[in-house]
């Protein structure tokens, strides 16, 4: 298919679109897939340029927009905006491994990353997981309101701890850093945190439950911004359960 030539205040409904590594910074950035050149970037959110590896597609409504200075001239490239209310995710990219960025800690500005290839996971262990997310999420029904014994309540924590284990795939749900060590199994290590206390009537749900670091899980305790952050976990992990029941019922 021809590509259309960008001009400043073009409408594109649902345009396809693509994470990409962008060798001028080191951040990951988001391009066109089809019909626009692929040198236009997107202005998007950042939660989804990191959470997701480089290749995942999406389709959004896009602008064309381009800045200007004061004097009206153009400034910078032309460049688009997507209307984050009609972003979905439509692929991942195939492949036996994944490229992934996240932010390298200790850097002030945030907008340092680096890039590591992970093992993707076989068509087999995604429906082990998703067989894992339906029983995560009929413990959580049963439970609810329900006179059960301690032993069966404990088993079906356990099973919603080790969905959320799965869920986070070695990544603290929290800061969305790798996790700080492995186990002596070798597995990472991540802390289960209720985003509501069950003494505060929170419930064992893969809504409310998170895998995340020791840092993350005392910076909620104990942290001047702990309530914040405790917010933005709960909505991350409601973006991502959405993302991730789309991707259920699409298979």
């Amino acid at each position: 298919m021809d590509q259309i030539e960008p001009q400043e205040g073009d409408f594109f409904e649902g345009l396809l679109l693509e994470t990409c590594q962008d060798y001028s910074v080191s951040r990951p950035r988001v391009r066109p897939a089809e019909l626009l050149p692929d040198w236009l970037r997107v202005e998007f959110p950042r939660d989804l340029r990191e959470r997701n590896p480089i290749g995942t597609r999406f389709r959004a409504d896009v602008h064309i927009r381009q800045k200007h200075f004061s004097d009206g001239t153009a400034k910078g490239p032309l460049y688009l905006r997507a209307e984050n209310h009609s972003i979905h995710k439509v692929a991942i990219p195939s492949g036996p491994k994944l490229l992934i960025a996240r932010q390298q800690p200790g850097t002030i500005s945030g907008r340092a990353y680096e890039y590591f290839w992970i093992n993707s996971t076989s068509e087999s262990q995604r429906q082990d997981f998703y067989r894992l997310r339906e029983r995560a999420y009929e413990a959580a029904v049963d439970s609810a309101g329900t006179a059960i014994s301690e032993a069966v309540r404990r088993e079906r924590s356990r099973l919603i701890a080790d969905y959320a284990l799965r869920r986070a795939n070695g990544i603290c749900e929290g800061c969305e850093k790798l996790a700080p060590f492995l186990r002596r199994n070798d597995q990472p290590y991540l802390e289960i945190h209720h985003i509501v206390a069950v003494a505060c009537g929170g419930a064992d749900s893969p809504l409310n439950v998170a895998a995340v670091c020791p840092n993350c899980h005392a910076r909620v305790s104990h942290g001047k911004d702990g309530n914040e952050h405790n917010l933005n976990i709960r909505d991350r992990i409601a973006s991502l359960e959405k993302d991730l029941d789309r991707a259920q019922k699409g298979r």
